[in-house]
């Protein structure tokens, strides 16, 4: 089995969504994508209850509360009526952009491992130059206060220098990525940063599955990738 999730970002209008939706229901209908974990995180104001047969919905945050003064936040009251389980946490976009700390993200993970949530936790170095040690050790600090034995987490891993560019890692260092993870005690690992329809297969054989970005834009686009890795 397989975890091929798209994130669609601030893409997408509600109505664009939703034809994004059927046809990617109509296009995974004659696959074996049931026998995988396929999860779709559309923009926050593109949410919609989770009916589909062949693929989930998951929110790209959460603010770890059940209700209140949270002005454009979206907490679990919101997730729960729509039937939502996953949720993407600590994605470098929010670090970065709008200054998600360490601490904010841990307080979203307990609160989503309390309400028995399934995480996709994003973590991921910035430079391509790091040595083993440094990449070690920016691994550890991010998931520091994460426990890692949750049976409902997934890491997925981004090298931040890889993201929205045509650069890709080797799959020689994801292996190792994957290798160090292992041994500091992640159980499931996806790899997302440049995921294509020409390299997503190869990346699938080694982890345990992708996180795509704008090559999963399009509804066949993600389609035809599920349907290569699968």
């Amino acid at each position: 089995m397989k975890i091929i999730a798209a994130n669609l970002k601030s893409y997408h209008t509600p109505s664009s969504t939703q034809k994004y939706f059927h046809t990617l229901e109509s296009k995974l209908a004659s696959t074996k994508a049931i026998q995988h974990e396929i999860i779709v995180f559309p923009n926050m104001a593109c949410l919609s209850s989770n009916s589909f047969c062949y693929f989930q919905i998951g929110a790209q945050n959460i603010y770890p509360a059940i209700n209140g003064a949270f002005t454009g936040e979206v907490g679990l009251e919101v997730i729960d009526s729509l039937g939502i389980n996953y949720i993407l946490l600590g994605h470098s976009e929010r670090r970065k952009i709008l200054g998600e700390s360490l601490s904010n993200i841990k307080d979203k993970f307990r609160f989503c491992v309390k309400n028995n949530k399934k995480i996709l936790l994003c973590i991921g170095e910035d430079s391509i130059c790091m040595s083993d040690s440094e990449l070690y050790f920016c691994f550890e600090n991010q998931l520091q206060g994460i426990d890692l034995n949750y049976s409902m987490l997934y890491i997925a891993y981004e090298p931040v220098w890889a993201i929205g560019s045509k650069q890709t890692a080797t799959l020689e260092y994801i292996n190792k990525v994957k290798h160090m993870l292992r041994n500091m005690g992640v159980k499931i690992c996806i790899y997302g940063g440049s995921v294509a329809l020409t390299n997503a297969k190869e990346i699938c054989e080694i982890m345990d599955g992708v996180l795509i970005g704008s090559a999963s834009l399009e509804a066949n686009n993600f389609a035809s990738i599920i349907e290569e890795i699968i």
